[in-house]
C-alpha cells in the first residue's frame, strides 16, 4: 500500500474515531436502546412461553377433572382458563371441551353466549370449526333450528376435511328441514352431491334429497 492510500486510510479512522469520540453521547444512547429492544423482545417472548405454560397445565387439571366425573369442577376451570390465559392454544381448546360439557348438562344459552364470543374473536382456523359446529349443536337444543342450519354452514366452510364439511352440511340441511326450509335443505344435500360424493355423507344426502323431492318427511 503506498503512502498516500495509507494517509487515506489514517484519515478515514481518524475521522471516524474523531466522530464517535464528538457524539459519543448519541452512539451510548443507540447502544443503549438496542439492550433495551433486545431485552423487551426477549421479556416478551419468555412471558408468552410461560402463559402457554400456565395455559397448558391449567387444561391438563380440567381435563382430569372431566376423567374423574367432576365436571361442575372442570366447567369452573375452563371458564377460567378461556378468560385468563385467551390467545393461546390450551385457552382455544378449552373453549372447545367447555362447550361440549355445557351441552352435556343441558346449558344451551350459556354454551351459545361462550361460542359466540370465542367463534368471533379470531381463533385459529383449526379452532373456529368445532367451535361452529358445537355452537350449531347449542342452537338446536335451544329450538333455534334456522340459526342452528347457518352455524352449521360456517363450520363446514372452516372444516379443511372433506369428510367433515359433508359432515356439517348435512348437520345445516337437517336443520334447515326442521325450520321448514327444505329449499335451503335440499341446496345442503345437492352441495355434499356434487362437491364431496365420495365422503361417507353422500348416500345420506341421496336419501334426504329424495324424500325432500318426493315431499316427504324426513327419517330419523
Amino acid at each position: 500500500m503506498g503512502t498516500q492510500a495509507r494517509v487515506v486510510q489514517g484519515d478515514v479512522f481518524t475521522q471516524a474515531a474523531e466522530w464517535v469520540r464528538q457524539h459519543r453521547r448519541t452512539v451510548t444512547g443507540a447502544g443503549a436502546l438496542l439492550v433495551i429492544v433486545a431485552g423487551g423482545t426477549w421479556f416478551a417472548v419468555s412471558a408468552k412461553a410461560r402463559k402457554e405454560a400456565f395455559a397448558s397445565r391449567a387444561l391438563r387439571d380440567a381435563q382430569a377433572a372431566v376423567a374423574a366425573g367432576n365436571v361442575p369442577l372442570a366447567t369452573s376451570d375452563l371458564s377460567r382458563l378461556v378468560t385468563s390465559y385467551r390467545g393461546t392454544p390450551a385457552a382455544a381448546e378449552a373453549a372447545i371441551l367447555l362447550g361440549q360439557l355445557r351441552l352435556t348438562r343441558g346449558e344451551a344459552d350459556s354454551a351459545i353466549r361462550e361460542l359466540t364470543a370465542f367463534a368471533e374473536s379470531g381463533p385459529r382456523p383449526r379452532f373456529l370449526a368445532p367451535a361452529y359446529n358445537l355452537l350449531g349443536a347449542a342452537l338446536e337444543q335451544r329450538g333455534s333450528p334456522l340459526e342452528a342450519a347457518e352455524a352449521y354452514q360456517k363450520a363446514a366452510a372452516a372444516w379443511p376435511y372433506d369428510y367433515l364439511r359433508a359432515q356439517s352440511l348435512m348437520d345445516a340441511g337437517r336443520a334447515f328441514s326442521a325450520a321448514g326450509d327444505s329449499g335451503r335443505a335440499a341446496a345442503m344435500y345437492e352441495q355434499v352431491l356434487k362437491d364431496l360424493d365420495e365422503t361417507p355423507s353422500a348416500l345420506e344426502a341421496r336419501l334426504r334429497l329424495g324424500e325432500i323431492r318426493r315431499g316427504e318427511a324426513p327419517t330419523s
